[in-house]
């Protein structure tokens, strides 16, 4: 798989191994692990939402900016991010959730081919003992994945009366004690089977591993289903907007493309697909129902006002270590009740500066400001002292 997905799967490998502790079920465990994943992620999920109703707000002033500036491109996209700044908004925030799910189930993908590793606790040498023995037997010349996921194949040859016997060296009496013990079944179906329209015998295990890959594919589809549904709600006129054929194409052609791709690898990454599609789907639910755009406006106003007042503070601090500076200058380098104190039972620490001060104050605020206007203009600047 990768040096990049082994990185990432040793710490979920151990997460993976911690949960099969508590419950000793695979299944149940890959369960928990979604639960805890899904958890993590809900601060991610809600900036999504005010990410999303900023963007609709945004709309009649993108709206605007496009027939002012439609022709010159340059100038349009300048505004529109000059736009983004003033509001506070990032246009790829709804991009966040699954840029973080991406290199989680990269990671996935190296506990569940390497279970021997992850969750036995085998150690290298042996797995590649193993892997040797097996190599030129028809359960690896047979199968072409048999050099990228050698582990599904060590626990399904040891669990098999025809291979079983090449394990007779005592080095592998711990990995056969432990394979043994391995409980990886969901429903009594061994995960580590690949699901298959094929099946030898069509029998009670061989529908059930068909059936993974197409609830991973259902819960997918019902969750951008409700997702379009709540799109259309908020924002009509995007939902019937040109990018609705696209839309349309994420939410029917993904999920056929993942029940596609469940169907080439072990039962445990499909069961996980269904798992963390339908914890998802519930997610979206549930965050919907408490963060109501309406909820969500209030909080994006609120962020925004506290970024304003952080603003306003930071210059007011900035022009008043001016002032205290160039006072001090004045003075002698004295400083003091001569020039500015801090009133002991000011709560937010604000300079108290005497009359003659204040009225400085503000003469070189008035003064900066008509030099600011003077350099975007182009004029000549000349600072009054009379003010």
């Amino acid at each position: 798989m990768g040096i990049i997905s082994r990185i990432i799967g040793y710490p979920l490998g151990w997460i993976m191994w911690l949960f099969y502790q508590i419950c000793n079920n695979y299944a149940l465990a890959i369960v928990l692990f979604t639960i805890v994943t899904k958890l993590i992620m809900i601060p991610s999920q809600i900036k999504t939402q005010k990410s999303t109703v900023v963007m609709q707000s945004l709309q009649p002033k993108l709206d605007k900016l496009k027939k002012q500036y439609g022709k010159n491109q340059e100038k349009y996209n300048e505004e529109v991010m000059k736009l983004y700044a003033e509001e506070n908004c990032n246009p790829m925030g709804s991009c966040l959730p699954l840029l973080i799910q991406f290199p989680i189930l990269y990671g996935i993908f190296d506990v569940v081919y390497r279970p021997i590793t992850h969750i036995l606790r085998i150690k290298d040498d042996i797995i590649t003992a193993a892997t040797e023995l097996l190599k030129d037997t028809p359960i690896a010349t047979g199968n072409s994945y048999f050099s990228v996921r050698p582990e599904i194949y060590i626990t399904q040859a040891i669990k098999d009366p025809n291979y079983v016997g090449l394990f007779s060296d005592p080095m592998f009496d711990e990995l056969k004690a432990k394979v043994l013990e391995f409980n990886n079944t969901l429903l009594g179906v061994d995960l580590d089977l690949t699901p298959t329209f094929h099946p030898e015998v069509w029998d009670r295990s061989a529908i059930i591993l068909l059936l993974i890959p197409i609830m991973s594919g259902v819960f997918q589809m019902a969750a951008s289903i409700y997702s379009q549904i709540r799109q259309k709600k908020m924002n009509p006129a995007a939902a019937a907007g040109p990018q609705q054929g696209s839309m349309l194409l994420l939410t029917f052609g993904m999920p056929i493309f993942a029940i596609w791709i469940a169907y080439k690898y072990p039962a445990a990454i499909g069961f996980y697909w269904a798992a963390s599609a339908f914890f998802a789907f519930l997610q979206s639910i549930i965050l919907n129902k408490i963060y109501t755009p309406e909820y969500v406006q209030k909080l994006v106003e609120k962020d925004k006002l506290k970024k304003k007042n952080q603003k306003k503070k930071g210059m007011m601090e900035r022009y008043q270590q001016l002032m205290q500076e160039q006072m001090a200058a004045q003075n002698g380098g004295r400083s003091g009740a001569a020039t500015s104190k801090v009133s002991d039972d000011d709560d937010e620490g604000e300079i108290k500066l005497s009359k003659s001060q204040q009225k400085e104050y503000e003469r070189r605020l008035i003064n900066e400001a008509r030099k600011r206007q003077a350099e975007k203009y182009g004029d000549e600047y000349y600072e009054d002292d009379n003010d």
